[in-house]
């Protein structure tokens, strides 16, 4: 390693901003995948259609994948920052659907769009940050980012369920949309 990256922080030279905005971004992303299952159960209650539960689920993986492949196309294309861009709005889009909905029909189809664009923006992200950020410091930025996967796994569910209890189900969406442009603002000029 060059002595100079050797001891280089990731939140120096200009990238704390977006250092911050991409781990804030998985952490949502991470905090919403898991989060719904402690919220379904209020959801089926609230809006009925037991039926539709799986696929609440299921549907929000599938439309990941297509975003992923969707997100590595257009990051190889168009660069990194269209993917986030695109996916960031899908994502906030899908949140908003959720949180709003008036029917199980509506929560499937804004959990479909999140899913879409959280596979959209978590390419983007990983390649727009490992472009941003000197290859030796990749395997920071890289664990920084799996613990943004995995502290949400962790208190995700009781973070959800304190949501559900205090404020209803459809805080566990309204609240991540309302956080999630913020942390997009942080990471979005990085990749262009």
């Amino acid at each position: 390693m060059q002595p100079s990256v050797k001891n280089e922080s990731l939140f120096s030279q200009g990238r704390t901003a977006a250092c911050i905005g991409g781990i804030a971004l998985i952490s949502l992303l991470a905090f919403e995948s898991i989060a719904v299952a402690a919220a379904m159960p209020a959801v089926a209650a609230a809006l009925g259609g037991l039926d539709f539960y799986a696929i609440a689920f299921g549907g929000t993986l599938a439309t990941s994948v297509v975003g992923m492949t969707l997100g590595g196309e257009i990051c190889d294309r168009y660069g990194a920052a269209r993917s986030a861009w695109l996916g960031l709005a899908a994502f906030i889009a899908g949140l908003l659907a959720a949180g709003a909905a008036s029917d199980m029909y509506m929560l499937v189809l804004g959990r479909l769009m999140q899913g879409l664009g959280s596979g959209l923006l978590g390419v983007a992200i990983y390649v727009g940050m490992s472009r941003a950020v000197p290859p030796a410091l990749h395997p920071k930025l890289f664990a920084m980012f799996a613990g943004a996967w995995v502290v949400p796994a962790l208190i995700g569910p009781g973070i959800a369920a304190g949501l559900v209890h205090v404020f209803g189900w459809r805080a566990v969406f309204l609240a991540v949309a309302a956080l999630a442009p913020a942390a997009g603002a942080l990471l979005l000029p990085a990749l262009n």
